[in-house]
């Protein structure tokens, strides 16, 4: 996580709704367990948020 604190954020303020490194974070996560594209990311952060 602290390489992932790492790398700058470049979007626009108003994208700005959760820190970067926690939405790579997330992304990453999903990603090596199986998720991929849009829907199933989302699948995945509802079910690992919500808990």
């Amino acid at each position: 996580m602290e390489q992932l604190k790492q790398i700058p954020d470049e979007r626009h303020w108003r994208g700005r709704r959760h820190p970067l490194w926690m939405v790579l974070c997330l992304s990453l996560l999903s990603f090596l367990c199986g998720y991929r594209g849009y829907r199933p990311l989302t699948d995945f952060e509802q079910q690992v948020i919500c808990k």
